[in-house]
């Protein structure tokens, strides 16, 4: 099931957030969390090591002194607090901010610096009100980018857990593959995949085969696939994977595209150290696809090129070409980015489907899935 964090790791992390909280000058940090993947599971779960699969919660975590978190339930409060000890004062309340509010005001926190991590989209426009008019002597901070940055840089044993994942998402991604025939439905093909992920301890997931959730379609034998996979495991990491398969051969202007994409992805990985932009690195993405011969749309696409990718499927730092917010973001040793940058060609062509982990180092990108190959099979 993968290595576990310990204490050690907590206490690491919570020395990391309090020295970012000490130069921004904060006295506490609320720490907003939502039970699903996309936004606030992440925030919860690097804190307090607990997989939030539902509910809303708060944390409050001071410069000095110990946390304590409110959560919409009583029960799950108590067993984050018995089977996890990172945080071990849990109140359950169906309003959680109430209880952040009261808690404030006993530890004469109430007139200090307060800052928010989930300030932009996760907690909720009621709660916040209640924080507002609770600690009307406060002065109430966005902290979300403090959050994200702390929790930007991955720890050795963050690094352990990723590659740890990989091995389960390599394992049944090959067994879709060897399970697949013509004349299943796409179900029945996706089935032995998520049977596997589910015996070693996926949390969530995800499947698209061609963009679409897997249904009653049968697959045929002109068929070309791209399966998708994005999983959770156990130690509520995520990553994602694709791959790309037919009945046949692929055609010379595929087989092109693909060995276009793939060496610009090569060119990527030497390139992506501390200091350089995302921005520079989708430009050289680009580059490589126009001096190949291929011919680019002038309209951006509306889709992350690259992303951050830790207890949430979705993370900072993040870049979209329609974006321009994520284009001067530096990369920073430690970062893990999900790359799946898409070829915008003026004409349709079956793209390799590449989606990898990248780790940033001093020497470049070094891929968290070792040596599995992303080409396209044939079956």
């Amino acid at each position: 099931m993968g290595t576990k964090a310990t204490l050690i790791e907590r206490d690491q992390r919570f020395y990391r957030l309090r020295q970012a909280m000490e130069n921004e000058g904060l006295d506490v940090l609320l720490i907003a969390g939502k039970g699903h993947g996309w936004t606030g599971r992440g925030y919860f779960r690097w804190l307090t090591d607990f997989h939030l699969w539902g509910h809303d919660a708060v944390i409050l975590f001071p410069l000095e002194g110990d946390p304590m978190l409110s959560i919409t339930s009583a029960a799950l409060g108590r067993m984050i607090a018995q089977t996890q000890g990172w945080i071990t004062d849990c109140r359950g309340d169906w309003y959680v901010t109430p209880k952040i509010v009261e808690e404030l005001k006993q530890r004469r926190l109430d007139k200090g610096r307060i800052g928010v991590a989930g300030h932009d989209f996760i907690i909720g426009a009621g709660a916040f009100n209640i924080l507002k008019e609770g600690l009307p002597a406060a002065t109430l901070v966005n902290a979300d980018m403090l959050m994200n940055r702390v929790r930007a840089i991955r720890s050795p044993l963050e690094i352990q857990q990723y590659r740890e994942l990989w091995t389960v998402s390599k394992a049944a991604m090959e067994r879709f593959v060897t399970h697949l025939e013509p004349g299943m439905t796409q179900l029945e093909a996706s089935m032995e995949s998520v049977r596997y992920i589910h015996q070693n301890g996926a949390r969530d997931y995800l499947i698209l085969i061609n963009g679409k959730v897997p249904g009653e379609e049968i697959v045929e034998w002109e068929d070309v696939l791209s399966y998708h996979m994005e999983i959770c495991n156990a130690s509520s990491h995520y990553n994602e994977l694709t791959v790309t398969l037919s009945f046949r051969d692929q055609t010379q202007e595929e087989a092109k595209l693909h060995e276009d994409e793939f060496a610009a992805y090569d060119a990527i990985q030497r390139a992506a150290k501390p200091g350089v932009t995302l921005g520079e690195l989708f430009q050289l993405f680009e580059d490589h696809l126009r001096e190949s011969g291929w011919e680019l749309s002038d309209t951006p696409l509306q889709h992350y090129e690259f992303h951050g990718q830790g207890m949430d499927w979705i993370e900072w730092p993040t870049f979209s070409p329609d974006d321009p917010s994520g284009h001067k973001t530096k990369l920073e040793a430690g970062m893990v980015l999900n790359y799946h940058p898409a070829a915008n060609l003026t004409k349709s062509v079956s793209a390799a489907g590449i989606n990898d982990q990248i780790l940033i180092t001093s020497e470049g990108a070094q891929r968290l899935s070792g040596d599995w190959d992303m080409r396209w099979r044939r079956v």
